[in-house]
């Protein structure tokens, strides 16, 4: 899987469904500095779990994965091969 397409996936979730008009995202943007709280990353693990019909195993609930977009579609990428 495109990890670009996955990234792309994410931020336009994030920015339709979660943040402000006025903020930027990137690839590497630490989404606990945008305003990301626990509740939206739940969200956004539901949003990843229905897109790409995939179970977030318990393992894989750790925060490195949950720092940034691009983080989170590495993660998605392992869990898809």
């Amino acid at each position: 899987m495109d990890e670009n397409i996955i990234i792309a996936d994410i931020k336009k979730f994030i920015e339709t469904n979660i943040l402000a008009g006025d903020i930027t995202l990137d690839a590497e943007s630490i989404l606990q500095n945008v305003g990301i709280d626990s509740f939206s990353m739940i969200e956004i693990l539901l949003f990843i779990q229905e897109k790409y019909n995939m179970l977030v195993p318990d393992d894989q609930l750790i925060p490195e994965n949950f720092k940034t977009m691009a983080s989170l579609a590495r993660m998605v990428n392992k869990l898809s091969v």
